[in-house]
């Protein structure tokens, strides 16, 4: 049976973890915020901002493979479910503790993370080989929505209510915990145990594999550096930066959100067009186009910031689940380890540089330190011409 462009959105496993990304990247980009507020009450530097954040991200990267390993043999259900559950409790923990705890709890908040993207981009990819692409996108595109409205909301609640704000937050992402209890059944590992050990391109022949793996196993986690120190230093310091600039939280809130809107657009256009045009060639378009919005978005007034903000966001957001993609296309018997892999490399290698992007803006100036990020998609983009034509 040929299934349709949207097939995929029929099943209810697919649905609920779509749902969920929504939410974990609500809460995931709603931190930025809060950890704006809590620097300006603790009197943290820059680089202290960078610690925290780097500590969630490697909490959430660095479990990423042992959580992907874990649902390719115990299933998604209670990976999906107890990610999000985690992530519930320790914001609202945030929401109503003092600073340091609140600070504690938000960077122990990143173990759910880590533990629902791997499992959740299993379950997206258990899906007719003829649609996995734009269900991929899509399930990404949720998340990326997610990390757009996120600051929009916890710009608000701050406003409103300060910190316990975020109890609203956290109870609204109990949708996605109910979902996920409902629509993922415990036996999903061995009802469907092969249609989605997908086959690709890549993979028909053991020959084949071996002379076209070797090249994205060296090119791809450079690639991946450079885009993700670009992307996840602009989402965590763009808040602190405008924060500085004495902008008032909901402004912040709408300011961050352009990023992700962009992030959202972009990477549903890049699934589209690397199914046309091939991934590489989605890749270099990305690396090229983000560097002069990523440096003008810094010292821009309005609305040329706004306008540089959702071009920046755009183009960091095209390369998000074609380098997902390639990744399992290496490994398509093991795709919840691959998931956690990549995605755990992507979070862990551009919290790294984000942390190292802290200390140097305080010697240089956060402006500064962000405006020199925009060389790294150049740098990337040496590394993408040197990929095979068939990445994903």
């Amino acid at each position: 049976m040929v299934a349709t462009p949207t097939s995929f959105l029929r099943e209810r496993a697919y649905l609920a973890v779509s749902i969920t990304h929504f939410f974990v990247d609500v809460l995931n980009s709603s931190r930025t915020l809060l950890i704006a507020v809590l620097a300006l009450n603790l009197g943290l530097s820059n680089a202290q901002v960078g610690l925290s954040l780097l500590l969630y991200n490697v909490g959430n990267a660095l479990t990423q493979p042992l959580f992907g390993w874990l649902a390719d043999r115990v299933g998604p259900r209670w990976l999906v479910v107890g990610g999000i559950g985690w992530m519930i409790i320790f914001y609202a923990i945030a929401a109503i503790a003092g600073d340091w705890v609140a600070l504690v709890a938000l960077t122990v908040a990143g173990l759910g993370s880590g533990m629902f993207h791997p499992t959740g981009a299993m379950v997206a990819g258990r899906v007719q080989q003829s649609v996995r692409a734009r269900a991929t996108a899509v399930f990404f595109t949720a998340g990326q929505m997610g990390l757009f409205i996120g600051p929009i909301l916890a710009g608000f609640m701050l406003d409103l209510f300060n910190r316990p704000g975020y109890l609203i937050l956290a109870a609204l992402a109990l949708i996605a915990f109910t979902s996920g209890w409902q629509w993922i059944g415990s036996d999903y590992n061995t009802t469907r145990p092969k249609q989605t050990a997908v086959s690709s391109p890549n993979t028909t022949t053991a020959g084949t594999a071996a002379k076209l793996n070797l090249r994205p196993l060296i090119l791809l986690p450079l690639i991946i550096i450079a885009t993700s120190t670009t992307g996840i230093a602009a989402i965590n310091f763009a808040p602190k930066l405008f924060t500085d600039m004495g902008i008032d939280p909901t402004f912040v809130g709408l300011l961050a959100s352009l990023l992700m809107l962009g992030s959202a657009t972009g990477n549903t256009l890049g699934g589209y067009l690397a199914d046309r045009m091939g991934g590489k060639w989605v890749l270099l378009m990305a690396a090229l186009g983000s560097t002069i919005p990523i440096y003008l978005y810094v010292t821009a007034a309005d609305p040329l910031r706004s306008a540089m903000l959702i071009l920046a966001g755009f183009f960091i957001g095209m390369p998000h689940s074609i380098l997902v993609m390639s990744v399992q296309n290496l490994l398509p018997n093991r795709q919840a380890l691959a998931s956690g892999l990549v995605l755990g490399f992507m979070f862990f290698s551009g919290s790294v540089g984000s942390y190292v992007l802290g200390i140097v803006a305080d010697q240089t100036g956060l402006a500064t330190a962000l405006q020199a990020t925009a060389v790294l998609p150049i740098l990337a983009a040496f590394a993408i011409l040197l990929l095979p034509q068939k990445i994903s």
